[in-house]
């Protein structure tokens, strides 16, 4: 097994690329520290032949893994199915032998098996992408898992694709339900609910320690599906929600070979997006609200900054306003990154004192030319009026430019 390797919020994405680019194989270990105060979430992914082809709480052997399939699908006979077919394996640890007898037999079709892994694994990316912590490949014990005739993993792009469907679901709930993090409480009301089922659960669960997602992690639901059934039982007022404690983000060290830009972006996969269009020429700092992004801007020589307009503790505009009105970010270049593609969001933009404003979704080639083009203008406009330098300014220009 390889040495743990420690990574910061957004970077657990690129790690998981690398390792598939290499056609590594075997069980990586995560453990994301979603809280200080909590212990790591801990998540096994595995690859094979540099392909992902299970992501989850725990490693299962093929039998329990085949079982596991029919209990998502409903399948009744898949237990005793799962038993003949294992009955008939050469090898009896053989994953790709066992469900392949399955799907012989038509207990299940590939298609059925390969939605379910995938389903699981975009929940384990989605658990642990966006935090820091730590990795652990262990490339000596490998599993031969595939999907489809030809033996295929998962596809990289479609998890992270969900991912992000998954996080707008997520955004569409905050209002009520903050985050999978958030612990449900009792509201007085609960006493008077006639639903058996709903009742027991709120019994069973409801204690105020357990979040959203430890409840589902013991009923092995998903997450997203019981916030919605969460979010009914908030509206007939049997339920409230506390507020999860903000994560603990880790701020990169200043490297001093790349300029810095900042992106002010609650989502975790546009994180990971401008990472990748931006990492190879930029140090990219990333925060998740406006404190945190003055807190940043304030600690670091930031060159340009990155802004969405939808942001939780305050609007992204007037967030862009309050930078504007600080003497040292006068003429810092903002570029506004949002879905908001109207003309009049577009005027609003300019009038807050965006420099540019670009939509989502945008081609990273793009953002990167964007990007090269105002630090450019800035270099230039700080070498031609040497005597109009802030102190910020001249740090930034010897450190950088």
């Amino acid at each position: 097994m390889l040495k743990p390797l420690q990574y910061r919020a957004g970077q657990l994405s690129d790690l998981l690329e690398n390792l598939q680019s290499t056609g590594a194989s075997g069980f990586i270990y995560i453990n994301a520290i979603v809280n200080s105060e909590q212990n790591p979430r801990s998540r096994v992914v595995v690859l094979n032949n540099g392909e992902m082809v299970y992501g989850g709480s725990k490693i299962l052997n093929n039998q329990e893994f085949a079982r596991r399939i029919g209990i998502k699908l409903s399948h009744d006979w898949a237990d005793i199915a799962v038993g003949y077919a294992a009955q008939k394996l050469q090898d009896p640890s053989s994953f790709r032998e066992l469900l392949e007898q399955i799907v012989r037999i038509r207990v299940f079709k590939w298609e059925e098996i390969e939605t379910c892994v995938h389903a699981q694994a975009v929940q384990v990316l989605e658990q642990t992408l966006p935090y820091a912590g730590k990795l652990q490949l262990d490339p000596t014990v490998q599993i031969d898992l595939s999907y489809g005739k030809e033996g295929h993993g998962l596809e990289w792009n479609k998890l992270i694709q969900d991912v992000a469907c998954r996080h707008r679901e997520w955004t569409a709930l905050a209002p009520v339900i903050p985050s999978m993090e958030a612990v449900p409480q009792l509201s007085p009301g609960w006493r008077t609910v006639t639903d058996t089922k709903a009742h027991q659960h709120f019994h069973k669960w409801v204690d105020g320690r357990r979040s959203l997602i430890d409840i589902a992690e013991q009923l092995d639901q998903d997450p997203l599906e019981l916030g919605r059934t969460y979010l009914e039982w908030v509206a007939s007022g049997w339920i409230t929600f506390v507020r999860d404690t903000p994560v603990t983000q880790e701020v990169a060290h200043v490297e001093e070979q790349r300029p810095i830009v900042l992106s002010v972006d609650d989502s975790s996969v546009v994180q990971i997006l401008i990472r990748r269009a931006l990492g190879d020429h930029y140090q990219v700092l990333f925060a998740s609200s406006a404190v945190q992004a003055l807190t940043l801007m304030n600690t670091n020589p930031i060159v340009l900054l990155l802004l969405d307009v939808t942001m939780p503790d305050i609007d992204g505009l007037e967030f862009c306003r309050t930078v504007r009105s600080i003497p040292k970010f006068k003429d810092l270049p903002i570029i506004m990154v949002t879905a908001r593609d109207k003309f009049s969001d577009k005027l609003r933009g300019q009038i807050a004192g965006t420099t540019h404003y670009l939509t989502k979704p945008f081609e990273p080639e793009y953002l990167l030319e964007i990007v090269e083009k105002y630090v450019g203008q800035r270099r230039q406009k700080l070498k031609e009026s040497p005597t109009k330098r802030t102190f910020d300014n001249r740090i930034s220009e010897k450190s950088y430019l």
